[in-house]
């Protein structure tokens, strides 16, 4: 008896160490598969924006630190509404203005590829469990070359625009930092680029991490009161006067707005009325935002959480232009529906919604607009 059942043990542990050494290279071999696809993918972002003529790419950029773009102007950086940034925003850039011209075309591309790439390699570090290392070592391609194909990134590279860098700090503050003051800090850095990512030191607080939610909020006030000291005519212009922003950029009914004050503008609604119900929606969506994300991260799903978070920081913003819509990705991981076969369906949707334009997704029908006009924001 004792001998049959050492001998099974040692074809157990066999069959075992074979299987483990069939799976290894067929393991290695896919992850080498996935990052080839994600390098392609890069590679062809870099030759569409850089062969591009010079004047229809980096169009944002240009605008900004080019010979003639508004960080070189002594007035206000308001006086048009090219600029859309903070003042704190424009604080940071003008000392890099010289720079930036220079790296126009390959080196901002390629910084920005950099950026995401880091957000991919976080976001699969951060997947929620059971996901195991194998998972993780293969998510972090597939993240990568899902964020080539998203739309956000793909705008945002052909723009020049600064919007994948608020995501970062928040993914690095949330998921990378161990210090909780350093964490703290870089959020707040990211809401002083983008004000609504506040939100996240509510989601902060109320998980337990007080000392990171009172050194975002410092560190925000802390930048922004700075901008406030070197521009204030400018800082007043866009706190007071454009009320955090609102009607800077393009028109705020456009369908590349996709916030709910874009929303309530696109169904015919304006004025008192359509402030006051952008306000309460904003409010309740934030709170509900919050409640859910705070669950989330409780259980366990804190890239869920923050997705949500990030996600509902953008819908409450006057104006959130496809570029910003980073955050829209990651909330992929979640699950939806109660039965288990339909829980596939929600990473399905949040793809196609983030790598197609909305007129692919739906037929052109008159009752459908309403939909496909906000396809991205009902998501």
């Amino acid at each position: 008896m004792a001998n049959a059942e050492h001998s099974g043990r040692r074809a157990a542990d066999a069959s075992g160490a074979t299987a483990d050494g069939t799976a290894r290279p067929r393991l290695h071999a896919a992850r080498l598969g996935l990052w080839l696809i994600a390098a392609l993918l890069a590679v062809r972002q870099v030759a569409a924006v850089l062969g591009t003529p010079r004047g229809e790419r980096l169009t944002d950029l240009e605008t900004w630190v080019g010979p003639d773009g508004v960080l070189h102007v002594s007035g206000s950086l308001y006086d048009s509404t090219r600029f859309t940034g903070t003042p704190f925003t424009g604080l940071v850039l003008k000392p890099l203005t010289r720079a930036a011209e220079q790296a126009l075309g390959w080196g901002w591309t390629f910084g920005s590829l950099l950026l995401v790439a880091a957000l991919g390699l976080i976001m699969a570090r951060a997947l929620p469990r059971p996901a195991g290392r194998r998972t993780a070592l293969l998510a972090a391609p597939v993240a990568i070359s899902l964020l080539m194909l998203s739309l956000p990134v793909r705008n945002a590279l052909w723009l020049g625009q600064t919007s994948i860098v608020p995501v970062l700090l928040v993914l690095l503050g949330c998921f990378v930092v161990r210090d909780r003051l350093a964490a703290g800090v870089l959020i707040g850095l990211a809401a002083a680029l983008q004000p609504t990512v506040l939100l996240f030191v509510a989601l902060l607080w109320c998980t337990g991490r007080r000392r990171s939610a009172v050194a975002a909020g410092a560190s925000f006030a802390a930048g922004t009161a700075l901008a406030w000291a070197a521009m204030p005519h400018d800082s007043y212009t866009y706190w007071v006067h454009h009320l955090a922003g609102a009607g800077l950029g393009g028109e705020a009914d456009e369908l590349a707005n996709q916030s709910l004050h874009g929303a309530l503008l696109r169904l015919g609604l304006s004025g008192p009325p359509e402030i006051g119900l952008f306000l309460a929606l904003g409010a309740a969506v934030a709170v509900l935002a919050v409640r859910r994300a705070v669950r989330y991260a409780r259980d366990g799903q804190l890239l869920l959480a923050v997705a949500v978070t990030g996600c509902a920081a953008v819908a409450v913003s006057p104006t959130t232009w496809q570029h910003q819509l980073l955050w829209v990705l990651p909330a992929a991981v979640g699950r939806v529906g109660r039965r288990a076969s339909d829980r596939y369906v929600w990473p399905v949707a949040v793809v196609l919604v983030t790598t197609l334009p909305a007129k692919m997704l739906l037929p052109n029908m008159a009752a459908l607009y309403p939909l496909r006009d906000n396809a991205i924001l009902l998501a």
